[in-house]
């Protein structure tokens, strides 16, 4: 009876000891499993170059995701966003795009604040009562595209974009832009002077495009107000605005 406990207390030990190197095995086995996984991925960031880029025709998609653009000819410079001593008028852009309080701003031609004798410059009052804060309006390509219609030109050619402007009393802020419309059809690239301020005499303002892709612009110019900036509204005027 002795001896067959014997046995059986050896065979217990043995399947225990089995099954603790089973354990230890798969564990092992797992730990090098686990060493030799390949390890999650960096995300990888790298910012666009500022290098001027040629033009790339985007492929067919489908009619709910954006569309390729009409590859367009470089239009001849000067080119006109606005000047009112060109006959015909100039009808490249049309001042459309209103954004923000847009009931706070008035634009109208004006005869009292010539830069050339005898020629009208453009008006912009700004009355800073929006509950919104700010006021913003663009020259668009067809009228009111927010990148909704294949509009715009290929201005990839202008060095340029040159305005004039003067503040009726000097101080006023207004930050001017290009581009930035979205949608089906966007602009190609979106540049910004920054906030301006503005002389009460006229002075000439260029913005160099020289960096940006201006392959495809529908908004060739706009300009924001912002009501912290210009707390009791102001009025400034503009003339003259073409690439180059």
């Amino acid at each position: 009876m002795r001896e067959s406990r014997g046995i059986g207390w050896s065979r217990g030990c043995a399947a225990v000891a089995a099954m603790l190197c089973i354990v230890v095995v798969s564990a092992a086995v797992q730990s090098r499993a686990e060493e030799e996984k390949p390890a999650a991925p960096v995300l990888q960031q790298r910012k666009q170059s500022s290098e001027k880029a040629e033009p790339v025709q985007r492929p067919e998609t489908k009619s709910a995701d954006k569309r390729p653009f009409t590859q367009k000819a470089a239009v001849n410079l000067p080119f006109y966003v606005m000047n009112n001593r060109i006959l015909p008028p100039v009808v490249n852009f049309a001042l459309s795009g209103f954004m923000g309080d847009a009931e706070d701003l008035k634009v109208a031609g004006s005869y009292s604040a010539f830069r050339v004798e005898g020629f009208p410059v453009m008006r912009i009052q700004y009355a800073a009562q929006g509950k919104n804060g700010w006021v913003g309006a663009a020259w668009q390509n067809p009228a009111n595209n927010w990148g909704t219609f294949d509009g715009g030109y290929n201005l990839s050619e202008a060095k340029t974009l040159a305005f004039w402007a003067k503040g009726e009393k000097g101080g006023e802020i207004v930050e001017f832009t290009v581009g930035g419309a979205a949608a089906n059809f966007p602009d190609s690239d979106t540049v910004s002077t920054g906030p301006v301020v503005l002389n009460e005499e006229w002075t000439e303002y260029t913005l160099p495009l020289s960096s940006y892709q201006m392959f495809y612009i529908a908004t060739g110019f706009g300009f924001v107000v912002k009501q912290d900036q210009n707390p009791y509204g102001c009025v400034f005027y503009l003339d003259d605005v073409r690439y180059e």
